[in-house]
């Protein structure tokens, strides 16, 4: 090879080389703008909201895609937000809180972090809650932090929750203060985990007092066993049930119905027993006090009765009649005995008629019914005059060989009254 086709080689590789510097300059510029957008693609991808403000020029430097969506910017440094930025994007009413985080994250060291939660406008125009965290950036050695690197995200979601849990508390809170009836949770130990004011007011102690207590251990024993027994058993039933269980007070005992349910946590295990006591004291004296009247008006009404179906009547002095009417069974035939003995001591009568015109069968417990009636009177000194034996009341007592001995029969209660007032005139 001469020197001038050496001289051509050179030329060719030194053209090769510079193409190859060139690739090489272009892939390394590629790899660097690759490496300097790699941070700000992570950022964009990021479902929180990410800025850098200057707190000195109050000047967002930097904020990311969802930031910049959220304030109607785009992502990174370039396009104009929302209006200014701040007023038009945070709740007016948060405005002052958002300040006052920003003031304390210029105050603090540099890497100390503040928080603070405030609302700002979705992108459905309606408001959302947002939880941020901020540190200071580039602190001075004398001065506030210089810029400030804030990270938020949505908490709308969580907020409710609290707000929902914030109403349940009020409402139970409400239910706890102002009902009329002991409200009262245990564990299955007995330790009171909820009291409401009329626990507190039954035992004279104070919330914080009561709770943490095992209540067997507050109460008389009669009561303890009683409503321990009750909590057991709705533990191991598992169910709702109600029993009733007495307390003392200092005007006297009052009865209450309890109805107790098992509480669970959320994997539906059993860690609790809740009851709900209402005073049914009055309740129970009215239903006392109504049974006692309902007693004595049948007590009355079978009195009533007694004297319509076993009347005593005073026919004149020293003559009483009792018209026997229906069937006599043990209970009425004592019962005739009762009011003829009373009648005739009552009376002084020397004479009683018993009629039994109107009684449909006369058997051996009858017969002897009558027998031992009359007998008794004879004992007071009276007469015994039975009016109105019909036929097969004669053969019955014939057959019963029922001693009559003492005793006037008459077949009419109109013959018998005669007999009566004619023996008047002998005494």
């Amino acid at each position: 090879m001469n020197e001038q086709q050496k001289t051509v080689a050179l030329e060719a590789e030194v053209v090769a080389l510079r193409k190859e510097v060139q690739r090489l300059r272009s892939r390394n510029a590629e790899l660097e703008d690759a490496d300097r957008g790699l941070p700000d693609r992570l950022l964009d991808a990021l479902p929180s909201l990410v800025y850098l403000l200057d707190l000195d020029e109050r000047r967002y430097i930097y904020w990311n895609r969802e930031f910049g969506e959220l304030a109607g910017g785009g992502g990174g440094a370039a396009g104009p937000l929302r209006g200014d930025g701040h007023s038009s994007m945070f709740h007016p009413d948060d405005i002052d809180r958002i300040e006052e985080y920003r003031a304390r994250v210029a105050a603090g060291d540099s890497g100390e972090q503040a928080t603070v939660e405030y609302r700002a406008r979705g992108r459905d125009g309606g408001w959302r809650w947002f939880l941020e965290r901020g540190v200071a950036l580039d602190r001075g050695p004398e001065g506030p932090g210089r810029r400030m690197l804030g990270s938020a995200h949505d908490i709308t979601a969580r907020k409710h929750t609290e707000q929902m849990l914030e109403r349940s508390e009020s409402l139970l809170h409400g239910f706890l203060e102002y009902t009329p009836s002991m409200m009262v949770a245990v564990d299955v130990e007995g330790r009171l985990l909820l009291v409401n004011r009329e626990i507190e007011s039954y035992y004279r102690m104070s919330r914080e007092e009561l709770l943490g207590k095992v209540v067997y251990d507050l109460l008389p024993p009669a009561a303890s066993a009683s409503i321990r027994k009750a909590n057991e058993e709705t533990a191991a039933a598992g169910r709702p049930g109600a029993s009733e269980h007495v307390l003392v007070y200092p005007d006297g005992p009052r009865t209450y119905l309890s109805t107790k349910f098992p509480i669970r946590d959320a994997e539906g295990k059993l860690y609790a027993v809740g009851t709900v006591s209402v005073d049914i004291s009055r309740t129970k004296q009215a239903e006392a006090e109504r049974a006692e009247m309902q007693r004595q008006l049948i007590e009355m009404q079978q009195a009533t009765i007694q004297e319509l179906i076993t009347p005593l009547l005073p026919l004149a002095r020293g003559v009483v009649a009792m018209p026997i009417v229906g069937s006599v069974d043990p209970a009425r035939a004592e019962q005739i005995l009762t009011t003829l003995l009373e009648g005739i001591a009552a009376q002084k009568a020397k004479i009683a008629i018993l009629d039994i015109t109107g009684v449909k069968d006369v058997d051996a417990r009858v017969a002897r019914s009558l027998v031992d009636a009359a007998r008794a009177a004879g004992l007071l000194g009276t007469r015994v005059v039975l009016t109105g034996i019909k036929p097969q009341i004669a053969q019955t007592l014939t057959t019963l060989g029922a001693d009559l001995s003492g005793i006037v029969t008459k077949g009419t209660l109109q013959s018998g009254i005669a007999y009566a007032l004619g023996g008047r005139r002998r005494w």
